[in-house]
C-alpha cells in the first residue's frame, strides 16, 4: 500500500480522535478597533528525572520544576504526574534482516506490552516494503498480542515513511500523553515519498516521545559479503558495534542504501537524533539477549515520565528553534527533556 493510501487509511482509523484544540491567550486590537484573538499553543514537554547514578524519580510535584526557554524562565501552566495514561505506537521493522529472529522479536514485544500500565493503550504497526497498521490503540493486551503476531518479515525498508506516518497520522490526533517505540537498525532502503530530514523536522515538532531500540544487523552485512572492508583506525579494524560517523549522514535517495558499514552507523545516528529532539532515548540490542533489557528500560521510563506544559513568553512566531531546559529544585537530581521546538509560523 502506498504512502498516500495508507495515510488515508490511518486517518480513517483515527477519525474518532479529535485534534488537540489551539489554546487562546491574550487579545490585540486591529487598526479598525476590532479585537483579534491570538492563538498560542501550549508547549508540551516530556520529562524524565533521575538521580546522578541513574535511578528514576517518580514522586515530584509541579513546584519542584523550573522551565527555561532560551535561558528565560517560563511559568508552568500544565503538569501531569507519572501515573497519567500513555498512548504508545509500537513500530516494528520487519524487513528481510529480521526473518530468522522474528519469533523472538514478537515475543519480546508482546512481553513489553504487559509491562505497561493497564490504562496505557497500544497501537501495533510494522514496516518493510510497506507500512502496515495491524491493530489500533487498545488497552486489551490480547488484542495487542494478536497485532504483534500478525507481523511478517521480508522485503526492503521504508523506515522514513513509517516514522512519518506513525507521528503525523497515528499519534498526532492523540491529545493525552503519547510515545513512539521504534524497533529498527535505522537503515532506510526504499523510502521515496518522505526524506530523513523531513522526519527529523517532524520529531522537533511532535508531542510524542520517541524511544528507539537499535537492532544491530551489521553481522548480516558481513555474512552477505557486502559493505567492503570494515573501517580501521591506524590499520586496525574497529571493534564490534557501529563506527563513529563524523559529518553529515549519507543522502536519503539512491540505490544501494544499507550496503555499507557507514550507512549502518548513520542509521544509529539518525535514531539518536529522533530521540534527542523528542526527549526519548536509544537503547542498543546488539544481540538478541539485549532485547529484553531494552524493552524493560523503555517501560520503566514511560512509567516514570512527567508531562509539563507552558505558554512561551516569547511573542514572536518566526519559526526559529528555541532551546528548552528543565531543572529540578531538589538537589542531586537530573531532568531530561526534548532539546527544544520550532514555534509555528502564522497560518500554519
Amino acid at each position: 500500500m502506498g504512502l498516500g493510501k495508507l495515510s488515508t487509511a490511518l486517518l480513517a482509523a483515527s477519525a474518532a480522535l479529535a485534534l488537540a484544540p489551539a489554546q487562546e491567550k491574550g487579545k490585540k486590537k486591529a487598526d479598525d478597533g476590532t479585537q483579534i484573538r491570538v492563538a498560542v499553543e501550549m508547549v508540551s514537554l516530556p520529562v524524565v528525572v533521575s538521580t546522578r547514578d541513574g535511578k528514576l524519580v517518580t514522586d515530584l510535584e509541579k513546584k519542584d520544576f523550573q522551565v527555561f526557554e532560551d535561558g528565560v524562565p517560563q511559568e508552568i501552566a500544565g503538569f501531569s504526574p507519572t501515573d497519567e495514561p500513555f498512548s504508545v505506537a509500537l513500530l516494528l521493522d520487519t524487513s528481510g534482516s529480521t526473518e530468522a529472529r522474528l519469533a523472538t522479536i514478537q515475543n519480546e514485544a508482546i512481553r513489553f506490552t504487559t509491562l505497561l500500565h493497564p490504562d496505557d493503550s497500544v497501537a501495533v504497526m510494522s514496516f518493510a516494503q510497506d507500512v502496515t497498521m495491524h491493530k489500533d490503540f487498545s488497552i486489551d493486551r490480547e488484542v495487542n498480542a494478536r497485532g504483534i503476531k500478525e507481523t511478517r518479515a521480508g522485503g526492503s525498508t521504508v523506515l522514513y515513511e513509517a516514522v512519518w506516518l506513525a507521528l503525523d497520522e497515528v499519534l498526532k490526533p492523540i491529545q493525552e500523553r503519547k510515545a513512539l517505540v521504534l524497533f529498527t537498525d535505522g537503515v532506510d532502503t526504499a523510502s521515496h515519498k518522505v526524506s530523513m530530514k523531513e522526519t527529523l523536522e517532524l520529531a522537533k515538532e511532535t508531542r510524542a516521545t520517541i524511544y528507539s531500540i537499535y537492532f544491530n544487523t551489521e553481522n548480516d552485512l558481513a555474512r552477505r559479503g557486502m559493505g567492503g572492508p570494515r573501517p580501521t583506525v591506524g590499520g586496525i579494524p574497529l571493534p564490534g558495534g557501529p563506527p563513529v560517523v563524523v559529518g553529515p549522514m549519507p543522502p536519503v535517495y539512491g540505490p544501494g542504501r544499507g550496503g555499507t558499514w557507514g550507512e549502518y552507523a548513520a542509521g544509529r545516528k539518525y535514531l539518536e537524533e529522533l530521540s534527542e529532539y523528542s526527549g526519548g532515548r536509544v537503547f542498543d540490542a546488539l544481540a538478541m539477549q539485549d532485547l529484553e533489557p531494552a524493552f524493560d528500560s523503555i517501560a520503566r521510563e514511560l512509567a516514570s515520565q512527567y508531562s509539563i506544559g507552558y505558554y512561551s513568553s516569547n511573542p514572536k512566531h518566526d519559526g526559529k528553534f528555541r532551546k528548552v531546559e528543565v531543572r529540578v529544585s531538589r538537589p542531586g537530581l537530573v531532568a531530561r527533556t526534548k532539546k527544544g521546538y520550532h514555534p509555528r509560523k502564522p497560518g500554519k
